[in-house]
């Protein structure tokens, strides 16, 4: 991170901060943990690229939301408009759900997989009324927080423009389908969410799993998230499977703490989801053969994604019939070029 980004969150913190560590960076954002005055106290600070601003209005507006709650979020020591940055009580170097999953151990999996649902059930629970919040404190319109129909608009136009490479001409009522999916979930349960509550999007402190990331948030609702226990990690690269009964009793345990949902929500949003990360996945699938990027040593291929989440839209016909018939086709021009391409559990379940 560049002098001056620490200077100017130093600046926002009222003491000089001095970078330790390079937590993550990207072409969205920088994350460096920082002593304070020197030491030992720590913090860390998100730098988000001039280009993704609308990534910190989100991060710093959801923060600012959730602080002072008691809610398993980061605090938010300090934030700054101009360079985009925020500056966060730094929660120290725990393990998260992704390494879990990708180790040797299902027990431990699924203690921290329970864990994950758990926390977010809390977060769900607590912020069911936070939409008017959650857009005061970005400066954007009520109606503007959800961003998931701009997103299946978006899909919707890129699996029109790729299937044909597969020989598949989409019908538009079928895209239309995917379109409208918001539109077929019951009302209510909308709450505050990350977005994105990835595998990797944690840390296990002392005092119990904590979410991160909230550079995507947004207020909708909660079946979105509910899904990732079921697709599994739609807008995740360790997406790997998870075995039925493992997914079975996570859900249980959030369906018991979170906002009501009817069985129907999560068959929309798992068939929705499935279109939604084909059409992110579709070009890269075309390109990968058999390998990944990075050599599938800690992600499946595009391939095998595809496949198996095709196949759960397949199965789901009484929500959103058209798309069932989609998934169908979509499976058989697959498994012509591709071969079957199976989703395997995770590294953690294999054994």
């Amino acid at each position: 991170m560049t002098p001056e980004l620490l200077a100017a969150a130093g600046k926002a913190l009222g003491r000089p901060l001095s970078e330790v560590a390079r937590l993550a960076g990207g072409e969205r954002a920088h994350v460096v943990r920082a002593t304070v005055d020197g030491g030992p106290e720590t913090v860390v600070v998100k730098a988000h690229a001039p280009g993704h601003v609308d990534n910190w209005r989100r991060e710093s507006a959801a923060l600012t939301v959730l602080g002072g709650r008691g809610l398993p979020v980061p605090e938010l020591l300090a934030v700054v408009a101009d360079p985009p940055l925020v500056v966060l009580r730094d929660l120290g170097t725990g393990p998260n759900l992704a390494d879990a999953l990708l180790g040797d151990d299902a027990a431990r999996a699924t203690t921290m997989l329970h864990a994950w649902a758990d926390t977010l059930a809390r977060l769900h629970t607590a912020t069911t009324g936070d939409a008017a919040r959650l857009a005061a404190a970005s400066g954007t319109d009520p109606s503007t927080v959800d961003v998931m129909p701009a997103l299946l608009d978006e899909a919707a136009g890129t699996l029109a423009d790729l299937l044909p490479t597969l020989g598949i001409a989409p019908e538009p009522r079928a895209l239309d389908e995917l379109r409208a999916a918001p539109d077929a979930l019951s009302p209510g349960a909308h709450a505050l969410t990350p977005a994105d509550a990835c595998p990797d999007n944690n840390v296990l402190t002392p005092d119990g799993l904590v979410l991160l990331d909230f550079e995507q948030a947004d207020h909708q609702h909660v079946a979105w998230d509910a899904a990732y226990l079921i697709v599994p990690w739609p807008t995740c690269w360790c997406s790997w499977g998870l075995p039925a009964e493992v997914a079975r009793t996570a859900l249980e345990r959030w369906r018991a703490a979170a906002p009501s949902i009817v069985d129907s929500d999560l068959d929309v949003t798992v068939s929705a989801w499935a279109f939604l990360s084909t059409a992110w996945f579709l070009r890269g699938a075309f390109e990968e053969a058999d390998t990944p990027p990075g050599g599938g040593l800690r992600g499946p291929t595009r391939r095998a994604v595809i496949r198996h989440r095709m196949r759960l839209a397949a199965e789901r016909p009484d929500v959103l019939p058209r798309l069932a018939t989609l998934a169908e086709r979509v499976l058989a021009a697959t498994e012509s070029r591709w071969g079957d391409a199976p989703l395997a559990d995770a590294p953690a379940y294999r054994s």
